[in-house]
């Protein structure tokens, strides 16, 4: 039952971040914190938990 260990660190990370972190970056908390896990595996978890991140801008509205 990875899944379930996995889930409550995510949504711990997603909750100190204040809901803004997306999956690139909850992956990249997590395997600084010693948590070795799948960039996949973390979207995939996000998603049946329903938790979204904020996405970036778009670098086309920085085009001059």
């Amino acid at each position: 039952m990875r899944d379930a260990e996995l889930s409550e660190d995510i949504r711990m990370a997603h909750q100190a971040n204040l809901g803004v972190y997306g999956a690139r970056k909850i992956h990249a908390e997590l395997n600084r914190e010693g948590v070795k896990v799948a960039r996949c595996t973390v979207e995939r978890l996000m998603k049946a938990e329903g938790l979204p991140g904020i996405p970036g801008e778009d670098p086309k509205d920085h085009v001059r």
